[in-house]
């Protein structure tokens, strides 16, 4: 039973630590590689408790957490090293504080406990429970973008879980301690107490993913709302753009409306002829990027921004029919890839944009955009990675791009020259 309890006490911990870890830093390689790390480390673990050195055990708890920091996450050695002291002082105080309310209350000695092997594994189990509530306790605290978590609502009552669950632990091993029972019995106890330790991390992961979808979910919906907003001011923008043009095809007439008035020296009629034109008329100048008088207005829009931030911005846009793309996609898709490359640009050294989209085997509209960049892009897996500090919030421009992808059959690609510091992504729809 006691070599059992090492064995579920190092897989037990071996979770916590990555659930813990990964709560702060992300991941540098596949789900298969950080599944066979941490396996190795609680083998190794394991190994080293069943030898019983007096202190060999913490020490390889350390370094087993220090070498996962290091090469599964991207941390660099110091946080690493903060990371498992951290990991290391909860588990050590967890253990020392139940241990010593179980001798208090219960009136035994350690060798009482290490003699008894259900006692040794009930308490183990409690241990980790405890272990488990203040590691993802202090996980909370330590991530800035989840400390509206501490707020007091429904999700903190799920804390009421662990510590039911080492009270109902805790009295197993009372019962085990002052009654003879028969071996079903222990059996029972085994078992119930192993189920109650993984229910609570698997309740705990499966209302961090129902979290994560609900903000997921609400950002997505945000998204769609900017995209009808958006398209609702390139129509206005368009009007006014139209407004702009009528102006200047009839300004002819305006300006000898105006001479013949100058001609008989009515000024005051001059000034308010003036001001109901620009009362009337927005003056605007379109440059005609497309046919498409929305694409247009969007085009428009981000030359302009780069013009403000001293961007070079260049656009080849062909004859193309986007009859067959809603507006919203439109703007949703031209939206988010401009302003990425944008906000990617405006600190470079080389500010520049090109921006080219074409019709290829008349089938399939490709969008090519390349721009300069300060830093390099944040990748995981291979797929783009929001730079800012709030995820949950930010990021889902790049998602919005492959959602339309996917809508209309195509993909997303993208490249990166470190040399030049310059970032490449193309766009493939399917039109036909």
């Amino acid at each position: 039973m006691i070599i059992f309890s090492y064995a579920t006490v190092t897989v037990f911990e071996a979770i916590i630590s990555y659930i813990f870890i990964s709560s702060k830093f992300a991941q540098k390689m596949s789900n298969m590689g950080l599944f066979l790390c941490f396996s190795l480390s609680a083998a190794l673990q394991f190994i080293i408790n069943t030898v019983g050195v007096e202190y060999s055990n913490i020490v390889a708890f350390f370094a087993c957490n220090l070498l996962l920091c290091i090469f599964c996450f991207n941390t660099n050695v110091f946080q690493a090293i903060f990371t498992s002291i951290l990991l290391t002082s909860i588990t050590l105080i967890t253990k020392t504080t139940l241990l010593f309310l179980v001798m208090v209350t219960f009136n035994i000695d350690i060798k009482g406990i290490t003699e008894n092997g259900m006692i040794f594994f009930l308490l183990s189990g409690s241990s980790q429970l405890f272990f488990f509530f203040i590691a993802y306790f202090v996980s909370k605290i330590s991530v800035k973008e989840n400390k509206e978590n501490l707020k007091l609502n429904k999700t903190n009552m799920l804390f009421f879980l662990p510590m039911a669950s080492i009270l109902i632990i805790c009295g197993m091993s009372y019962i085990s301690l002052n009654y003879k029972l028969d071996e079903f019995t222990y059996v029972l106890f085994a078992v119930g107490a192993l189920l109650l330790m993984y229910s609570n991390i698997v309740v705990f992961l499966v209302h961090e993913d129902v979290l994560k979808t609900q903000y997921e979910n609400t950002a997505l919906k945000l998204q769609k709302q900017k995209s009808e907003i958006d398209t609702e001011y390139y129509s206005i923008l368009q009007n006014q753009y139209e407004n702009s043009n009528i102006l200047i095809h009839d300004i002819k007439r305006h300006l000898l409306s105006i001479k013949e008035l100058s001609n008989e020296k009515d000024f005051e009629s001059i000034n308010k002829y003036i001001d109901s034109l620009y009362e009337d008329y927005q003056i605007k100048y379109l440059k005609k990027y497309s046919d498409n008088k929305l694409i247009n207005a969007i085009i428009n829009r981000y030359v302009s921004a780069c013009k403000d931030k001293e961007i070079d911005f260049y656009c080849d846009i062909r004859d193309i029919d986007f009859s067959c793309i809603s507006n919203n996609d439109i703007t949703s898709l031209l939206d988010n890839i401009l302003e990425n490359a944008l906000e990617a640009t405006q600190n470079a050294d080389n500010k520049k944009i090109e921006l080219t989209v074409k019709q290829t085997n008349t089938n399939y509209i490709v969008i090519n955009i390349w721009n300069y960049c300060a830093t390099a892009p944040n990748l995981k897996d291979g797929k783009l990675q929001t730079t800012k500090s709030n995820k949950f919030i930010h990021g889902y421009g790049i998602k919005s791009i492959e959602r339309i992808a996917k809508q209309y059959n195509g993909n997303v690609s993208h490249n990166f020259d470190p040399e030049n510091m310059k970032f490449t992504l193309a766009v493939v729809l399917k039109i036909k």
